[in-house]
């Protein structure tokens, strides 16, 4: 008995001795699996980022498919006119994107300082102001090829009472007619200008002090209707500009060179001996460019015209309908100026607009909506913006629990204003099938609510709406959010 009992306890023995040593080889099985785990998604980032060191300038540009641009003097180079995006340098900008299947996005300081801050932190990718190309500049930066040139000119006012003045001669010696009376004169320049270096190189051969002021608050029109205004008594920009600033300012003389004749173009940064960004932007000047050039130059500078109209966004105003617009996007938590450009989309502002579906004034609310909320086609603008109000209300907290960002919410409650929430909810659906974040838009969703025109998608057993004509919906949600930056960048 004592015998059978010692041999089962050497069999129990044996039996946890090797269910420890199995345990042991599974465990270091398991480790070394895991290791191996480690180590390939280790050396798939390895190959992630040699492959990222490896693209060009160009190719990170081309792959984020987004130029962003800084560029200054938003009254000129980059304003809203007629409820559209505009401007020198924008419609230039908006050319080179064209040609190079980029999306624009633009970014405004008036500081020239500031914008190469920008620049050197990769904030934008392009500085588009009309910058000086200098020397000392292309020791530090790639400089675009020349777009065209310019000088820089005195902006000075007119002698008091010269409409009446009986002689040319008589206002001609009332004037600064050289550069040499420059000398000892006050001169305010936006701050950054080439004008500075223009008349800092002119002082040193006239042999006299210029006392040169730069201005970190006031770009080049500002500083020419400042001159107009009698609150400074000159300023130096280039010819251009004068020519347009100017235009429709009483008393103003331009007519006085004080540099020589300068290249003006596009400023990036200096990628070593990567030129392959500057190279696109060189072929674009090259080729297509000067056509587009004297088109802009035309519309800009020599049809003065446009000059004489203010932008509809100046002083902060968007459409007759601001208050009410302010009023109600306090209410729905929604940045007002995103509201106005969902109801530029969807009426251009047109308070009894009615579409062939039977959609109705400011927000084209469906009939049934317009039950719902007790909105008729007697409505007062006030009274159909709340009514659109609490439908985005409604959308959005519907949305809340499947998409917790509030800022990323804001597309999908767009979509679901445009083709309905169940598309929208479809589209999700068929995001999670297919291995996409059902909570981000761009590249995920959006790609569902783009191809739901598709029998593989529209007729797949998640769905429940069936067929959507996406394409209008997903233009629907980009436009709205590219106008709503436009109206960040230019109202307040």
């Amino acid at each position: 008995m004592v015998k059978k009992t010692f041999y089962s306890i050497i069999a129990v023995f044996l039996s946890c001795f090797l269910l420890v040593v199995c345990h042991s080889c599974g465990l270091k099985d398991k480790n070394a699996q895991e290791g191996a785990d480690i180590q390939g998604d280790t050396l798939k980032m390895q190959d992630s980022l040699l492959l990222a060191d490896t693209l060009t300038a160009l190719e990170h540009l081309l792959e984020k498919g987004v130029l962003v641009a800084v560029t200054n003097c938003e009254d000129f180079n980059y304003k809203m006119y007629k409820a559209h995006p505009s401007g020198f340098e924008y419609d230039l900008l908006k050319d080179f994107c064209k040609m190079n299947q980029l999306r624009l996005e633009m970014k405004v300081n008036d500081n020239l300082d500031s914008c190469f801050m920008l620049l050197d932190s990769g904030e934008v990718d392009v500085i588009a102001t009309g910058v000086g190309l200098t020397k000392e500049l292309r020791e530090h930066y790639g400089l675009t090829d020349p777009i065209f040139t310019a000088q820089c000119v005195l902006v000075q006012r007119m002698p008091k009472n010269w409409i009446s003045m009986s002689t040319d001669n008589e206002v001609e010696n009332q004037l600064l007619r050289s550069p040499l009376d420059l000398a000892e004169k006050t001169i305010y320049v936006s701050r950054g200008n080439y004008a500075v270096k223009v008349l800092e190189h002119l002082s040193e051969e006239i042999g006299k002090r210029i006392n040169v002021v730069e201005c970190d608050t006031l770009n080049d029109f500002e500083l020419i209707s400042a001159v107009c205004d009698g609150k400074i008594d000159y300023t130096v920009v280039d010819d251009y500009i004068a020519t347009a600033g100017s235009y429709g300012l009483k008393g103003l003389d331009t007519k006085l060179v004080v540099g020589v004749e300068h290249p003006i173009g596009w400023v990036v940064k200096s990628h070593d001996a990567d030129s392959s960004l500057l190279t696109v932007f060189n072929d674009w000047i090259d080729k297509a460019e000067q056509k587009q050039l004297r088109i802009v130059m035309t519309r800009y500078v020599k049809n003065r015209r446009l000059f004489a109209q203010k932008p509809e966004e100046a002083n902060g105003h968007i459409s007759p309908f601001d208050k009410a617009i302010k009023k109600t996007a306090a209410k729905i938590g929604w940045d007002w100026r995103l509201l106005a450009a969902l109801i530029y989309q969807e009426s251009r502002f047109k308070v009894d607009l009615e579409s062939d579906k039977g959609a109705f004034g400011l927000m084209q609310l469906m009939p049934s909506v317009m039950q719902r909320y007790n909105v008729s086609y007697d409505s007062s603008p006030e009274e159909q913006l709340e009514a659109g109000g609490k439908l985005i209300s409604y959308l959005d907290k519907t949305l809340q629990s499947k998409v917790a960002d509030s800022l990323e919410r804001v597309k999908f409650v767009l979509a679901a204003y445009n083709a309905g929430l169940g598309h929208v909810l479809d589209a999700q659906r068929l995001a999670m099938k297919y291995e996409k974040a059902p909570d981000v838009w761009e590249n995920n969703v959006d790609y569902f609510i783009l191809n739901k025109s598709k029998p593989l998608y529209y007729r797949d057993t998640c769905c429940r709406c069936g067929f959507l004509r996406g394409t209008q919906t997903y233009r629907f949600v980009e436009e709205i959010m590219e106008r709503y930056h436009h109206y960040q960048n230019l109202v307040d």
